[in-house]
Parts: structure tokens; C-alpha cells; sequence
């Protein structure tokens, strides 16, 4: 049996909403969005626009191949509280929702997941890099 499929199908998502979820722990509300906006700022393309205290939009555009063909990404990133027993928020579990608002899927989730590994490593690297020295340690 073949399914009737437009020919448009592999370029028009009819899904009523895409979303991808990001749960972190043990962070404050504020490292949540530094990290989030440094890595907006990180990634070349894309920019961003603070809509509320824990709201952000964000387009990405391509700049690979002619412009004409380059639909770009439009995404809305929420930061959310979930309760959790005996917590505070500045300790809490913190809900990352990314939304696709427009755009190609698949380049939404590349884009969610550059962020989303800058998110999650953000915690482990130190804040300043190591320097490397030809002398002995002391």
C-alpha cells in the first residue's frame, strides 16, 4: 500500500510542537542563565532576545550554502522550578525547555544539542583554564 504523502513532506514538519527537555540539579537560577546565554554567544548565527526573567527567543541562520535555501531556526528556551523535597532554588531541580517555533527540525536539534553540551559540561570545567608552564612545580 502506498501512503498519499505530499512531496512536500520531508521539508514541511506538521507536528504542533516540537520541544526538547534539559533537567539540572544542584545549580541556581543565575548559573542556569549565564550558562544558557554564553552559550548562545558561543555559537556563530544565532541570536537571541531575553523575553522574561527565565524566557528567551533565539534564530538561528545558517551561513552555509546560498541564503535562499537557509529557512532559519526560531526556538523559545524556558527555564522552569520543579519542587523538590527540602530545596532550595538556589539548589533545586531546574526544567531547560527548548520549543521550535519555525524552521527545519533536524537543525533544531543540532543547534538544542551544541547547547545542550555546553549546559551540561559548564559544571565540570573550571572557570578558568589551566596554563600550561615550562617550570617545575614549586
Amino acid at each position: 500500500r502506498l501512503a498519499k504523502k505530499s512531496w512536500f513532506g520531508n521539508f514541511i514538519n506538521l507536528e504542533k510542537e516540537e520541544q526538547i527537555f534539559i533537567v539540572i540539579r544542584d545549580k541556581p537560577l543565575s548559573s542556569i542563565k549565564a550558562d544558557i546565554v554564553h552559550a548562545f554567544l558561543s555559537i556563530p548565527s544565532l541570536s537571541h532576545s531575553v523575553v522574561s526573567q527565565t524566557s528567551f527567543r533565539a534564530e538561528y541562520k545558517s551561513s552555509a550554502g546560498p541564503a535562499v535555501f537557509q529557512k532559519p531556526v526560531k526556538f523559545q528556551v524556558d527555564i522552569t522550578y520543579s519542587e523538590s523535597g527540602g530545596a532550595t532554588k538556589d539548589n533545586g531541580i531546574y526544567s531547560v525547555t527548548f520549543t521550535l517555533l519555525s524552521g527545519p527540525s533536524r537543525r533544531f536539534k543540532r543547534v538544542v544539542e551544541t547547547i545542550q553540551a555546553q549546559l551540561l559540561s559548564s559544571g565540570e570545567q573550571p572557570a578558568v583554564p589551566p596554563q600550561i608552564s615550562d617550570e617545575p612545580p614549586p
